[in-house]
């Protein structure tokens, strides 16, 4: 279920890092001139699937993303988009999609249309520069923790995806240790390549350690140099080999 409503980046708290929210705000094209749309997605619900067209490039206002592809009939989650950043723009101009964008919660995100952004740029050509500049950017994150995660056990990877989503909303102003985990834990199990329980194994050991609470779906972090340290971390301290050791997740 989707609905779709003109976008008011004036009163939008993230105008200043979100990408068609700050050229409005700064050039004299203006939200209006940009046709930027406001597309509310229920969870659970695909903004767009794979072989679908996407005419447009789209970036999270609130809520989570879940990006999907699929290998041999598998599907496989390869990024989650926070609210300020770019969904994967996988080409232009009514390309094919090759993925699937899924809301994990109620989300919003702001669309604007490719043959507007280009028409755009034809007027303020500093424009598409500061977008390739945005697309080089947006992944980073999420491949700086895939990097970091790969071969490591289950405690460090769980602590290293925590610690991923704190830096990334902290670079956006919002909330980043104190925060709502839109996604779930079968997903991120999922994106981690670990099983459900052991997330949750993981989230009571950090939670005992003193590095975080969790009470549902809500997390404060107590101690975010420790949550980036056993993020790091070549061995965990204290962790049964059972429990947390990365070939037995």
């Amino acid at each position: 279920m989707r609905e779709e409503r003109r976008g008011d980046c004036e009163w939008c708290g993230l105008r200043r890092v979100c990408f068609p929210g700050r050229l409005s705000a700064e050039s004299p094209i203006g939200a209006a001139l940009l046709s930027i749309r406001c597309v509310r997605i229920a969870r659970g619900h695909a903004l767009y699937r794979a072989g679908e067209r996407v005419e447009a490039f789209h970036m999270v206002r609130s809520g989570c993303i879940k990006e999907t592809d699929g290998f041999d009939g598998q599907e496989s989650i390869v990024n989650f988009c926070l609210p300020g950043e770019l969904l994967t723009v996988q080409g232009a101009a009514s390309a094919k999609s090759q993925m699937t964008s899924v809301a994990v919660e109620t989300s919003f995100v702001c669309a604007v249309p490719w043959r507007v952004f280009y028409r755009v740029c034809a007027q303020f050509p500093t424009a598409s520069g500061e977008f390739i500049k945005l697309i080089a950017k947006s992944g980073a994150g999420t491949r700086e923790l895939l990097m970091m995660i790969r071969g490591r056990g289950a405690l460090e990877r769980v602590a290293g995806f925590i610690a991923n989503l704190c830096e990334r909303m902290q670079s956006r102003g919002l909330p980043a240790r104190d925060f709502r985990l839109g996604m779930s834990r079968d997903d991120i199990a999922h994106y981690l390549g670990l099983r459900s329980e052991t997330v949750s194994r993981c989230f009571s050991e950090l939670s005992r350690r003193g590095v975080m609470r969790v009470r549902a779906k809500r997390i404060q972090v107590l101690s975010a140099p420790e949550m980036r340290r056993l993020s790091f971390a070549e061995s965990v301290a204290g962790a049964h080999p059972a429990e947390f050791d990365a070939g037995t997740v």
